[in-house]
């Protein structure tokens, strides 16, 4: 009875232990859950962190520990290729995977792989409510100035589900990868793909501000961006703590007052707007710079009150002594 009872539970020890490989150990744990930004991709792999690094870290090394929190390196072999292709450095995900090697970052085999919103940094439209605007007022900034660029939008449908466009500025060409894998109403199984060569913007008839991409290789040649409220793109939402206003080579105001910053905001996104593309305009007499958190905002000034922006202007009553 003794030995049956020691094999017992040297079985049961066993069974209950850790494995090892190749000297580290192996969680038991056959499928868990990450949520986590990508931080590496590689040529068939993506790491993932638990905090996302700052954007200007163009590759993660394992010194970066306590600025990333957990890390984990995952295989992509059993991941769709659309999908392992489309993956962008800084964008939040959740990876199912198998068991993990204790090392740091740790190794594991990803099983399947959704995006998950992140209205901190992503761009979202919903049917009642946009977030994180000034994104996209980034992006385009970028683009302006040929510099490499990306964001990722996610639409939220009227169902709730989630359909995420990642978009890409490289070499004078955009190229956007759309997933929407997670909507419930579209038989998608695969991330599809598409390049267009001009972003044009315009203010439409229903005084929205429409962002669009043209020349592209899908059916219509068009992709929109976004479609949005004037008053929630003409300035986007932002922390601005200093407003100067330049006439000629003059600066006439340089602020950081309060309600004075608030004054000339609320006059510019409350002002009448027309659009200019139509319209045979005066150039600009000076600009209307807003210095935010997150972006650095130009406006051409017109000293009769209006400024332009966005191919829009606005009868904004704006005059400074």
């Amino acid at each position: 009875m003794k030995n049956v009872l020691g094999i017992i539970t040297l079985l049961f020890v066993t069974a209950c232990g850790t494995n090892l490989d190749n000297g580290n150990k192996i969680q038991d744990d056959v499928q868990n859950v990450m949520e986590g930004y990508v931080a590496n991709i590689g040529d068939n792999s993506v790491l993932v962190v638990e905090n996302r690094l700052d954007p200007s870290i163009s590759e993660f090394h394992p010194e970066q520990h306590e600025e990333a929190g957990n890390a984990i390196s995952f295989s992509l072999d059993d991941i769709e290729d659309s999908m392992a292709d489309s993956l962008m450095r800084g964008e939040k995900i959740q990876v199912t995977h198998g068991a993990v090697a204790e090392s740091y970052p740790g190794q594991s085999s990803a099983i399947a792989i959704k995006r998950i919103v992140d209205e901190e940094h992503d761009m979202v439209i919903a049917p009642d409510e946009t977030v994180n605007l000034v994104a996209l007022e980034q992006f385009i900034q970028k683009t302006e100035n040929n510099e490499e660029a990306t964001m990722r939008g996610v639409n939220i449908t009227v169902e709730g589900s989630s359909v995420f466009d990642t978009y890409i500025f490289q070499n004078g060409e955009y190229t956007v990868k759309a997933d929407a894998t997670q909507d419930n109403f579209v038989e998608v199984e695969t991330i599809s793909e598409v390049s267009c060569p001009q972003l044009e913007y315009y203010l439409t008839d229903d005084q929205h501000i429409m962002f669009e991409l043209t020349g592209c290789d899908n059916n219509t040649g068009v992709l929109t961006i976004a479609n949005l409220p004037f008053k929630d793109m003409i300035v986007p939402e932002d922390i601005y703590h200093r407003v100067e206003v330049i006439v000629g080579e003059e600066v006439v105001l340089d602020t950081t007052d309060e309600s004075e910053k608030e004054e000339i905001i609320t006059n510019i996104r409350e002002g009448t707007p027309q659009s200019v593309m139509t319209m045979t305009m005066m150039a600009p007499e000076g600009e209307i710079i807003l210095y935010g958190k997150q972006a650095i905002i130009h406006i051409d000034y017109q000293e009769v009150g209006n400024v332009i922006r966005y191919n829009t202007l606005v009868e904004a009553g704006l005059t400074f002594d």
